[in-house]
């Protein structure tokens, strides 16, 4: 070891020896820090966090509440102010309301006083047209004559409000409107107001009237016709293509020439009906077929005295949509008709308030079952010459329904069937009818009149 060396290390051993003891003093002469100040400072700050971390949770919940109080308010404030929009249009309203009830009846009030005023002049003419003509009566010419002699007094009918003119038309027929029509212009205008050609009866006029008035009669008025009635009139399959497709009432009854193929177009052209009369027409199950693929709103349903169909074809008016509107059905003198068509129609029917079966030989006390458990609005039931169905039966279900007409008798000879459903021979004694029409008058009676 040199001498250096040594030096070096007696240097680093003092030095390290010095430091230890260094410390060793520093730790006894000066005294320890207090542990109750560190503990108190950790403390206060402690809680300064969790009064902050508090704060923030304090006011996270008052932003929210504010939030929400925001948006309440606002909706609130939207709210009354479409209030007020509205109550504001409805006192608009009510004043334009007001004011034009106020014109319409100063308007009226005029038009009565001109009525009143060309009245009184047309009776002071009158009268002295009289008066001059009262030195030349006959003994043989009363008075009541005097006053149809001379001219036509003055009185133009177009001066009537519309709607009286409207009223006065409503009770012609068809021809007599368009006889009316011919006088002058002004009655021409008349009978061309759209609310009198709602409703057409062509059944008035089926012996003189040609397919091309039809035809026209229905493309100039298609917009406005709600109700027609063909009842009897013979139809042809150009006449059912311009039907009016906003057309809500149909009466094809009694038409010799009505086919399935008629009713087809028919179908096509009108699917908005709701009041149908189909009776005593030649139409077969293939209508039946169509009728609840195009009518589904219908309401009153007439197939009486239709005897060409059969039980499948009633069953038809169930499928898909079907007619499950019905309230109406009448079923009266087809003899074709069995209970196990009057069940499947009382299973989707529910809505039936009055049913006809009357004249239907083959049906029996299962249908009044059928009846009252899905038919449960059925209130007007008439099931007359029944011969099948027995009067207990009648009489519990007398009890259920409102009214009712009932009677077990063999149907009457203007029936045109005999009680198996055969069809009688077309020469009568109209004696027989006669008779055959009083007793059945005479046995017909209702629950509320008599009971079952």
């Amino acid at each position: 070891v040199t001498p250096e060396l040594m030096i070096k290390a007696c240097t680093f051993y003092t030095g390290r020896l010095l430091k230890t003891h260094f410390y060793t003093w520093r730790k006894i002469a000066i005294p320890p820090t207090n542990e109750d100040e560190l503990l108190a400072e950790k403390m206060e700050k402690s809680i300064e966090y969790d009064n902050f971390r508090l704060k923030r949770c304090v006011f996270h919940h008052w932003y929210s509440y504010v939030k929400g109080r925001k948006e309440r308010l606002k909706d609130t404030l939207l709210r009354v102010q479409q209030m007020f929009y509205c109550y504001k249009l409805i006192i608009i309203l009510t004043k334009w309301r007001d004011k034009a009830r106020h014109k319409y009846k100063e308007r009226e009030d005029e038009l009565m006083l001109k009525h009143e005023l060309q009245f009184k002049k047309w009776r002071s003419k009158l009268k002295l047209r009289v008066n001059s003509k009262e030195e030349y009566i006959s003994p043989q010419q009363n008075v009541s004559e005097v006053f149809l002699v001379g001219e036509i007094p003055e009185f133009d009918v177009s001066q009537l409000p519309k709607r009286t003119v409207l009223q006065i038309f409503s009770y012609l027929s068809l021809r007599d409107v368009v006889i009316c029509g011919q006088v002058n212009c002004s009655w021409l205008l008349m009978t061309q107001m759209s609310s009198l050609w709602n409703g057409i009866d062509f059944s008035t006029v089926k012996n003189i009237i040609t397919d091309k008035h039809i035809v026209s009669t229905l493309q100039r008025w298609r917009l406005n016709v709600l109700c027609l009635n063909f009842r009897g009139c013979v139809l042809r399959l150009k006449t059912l293509r311009s039907l009016c497709r906003n057309l809500q009432e149909l009466n094809v009854s009694d038409c010799p020439t009505l086919t399935d193929e008629s009713m087809r177009y028919i179908s096509e052209s009108c699917p908005g009906v709701l009041y149908l009369n189909l009776s005593n027409t030649t139409i077969t199950n293939r209508t039946m077929r169509l009728l609840p693929r195009y009518f589904h709103s219908l309401r009153n349903l007439s197939l009486a005295y239709c005897r060409k169909f059969t039980d499948k074809g009633l069953q038809y008016l169930n499928l898909g949509n079907g007619c499950h509107k019905l309230i109406y059905l009448d079923l009266s003198g087809c003899t074709q008709v069995t209970d196990s068509a009057l069940e499947m129609l009382s299973a989707k029917c529910h809505d039936l308030y009055v049913l006809d079966v009357s004249g239907c030989i083959l049906l029996t006390d299962q249908m009044l079952v059928n009846l009252q458990m899905g038919c449960k609005q059925l209130r007007i039931l008439k099931m007359l010459y029944c011969r099948h169905i027995s009067k207990e039966a009648a009489k519990r279900m007398s009890s259920i329904v409102q009214q009712q007409e009932y009677n077990a008798t063999d149907p009457p000879l203007w029936f045109g069937y005999d009680c198996e459903g055969k069809p009688l021979p077309e020469q009568q004694d109209i004696t027989q009818l006669k008779d055959s029409e009083l007793m059945a008058e005479e046995s017909t009676y209702s629950s509320e009149e008599e009971a079952v």
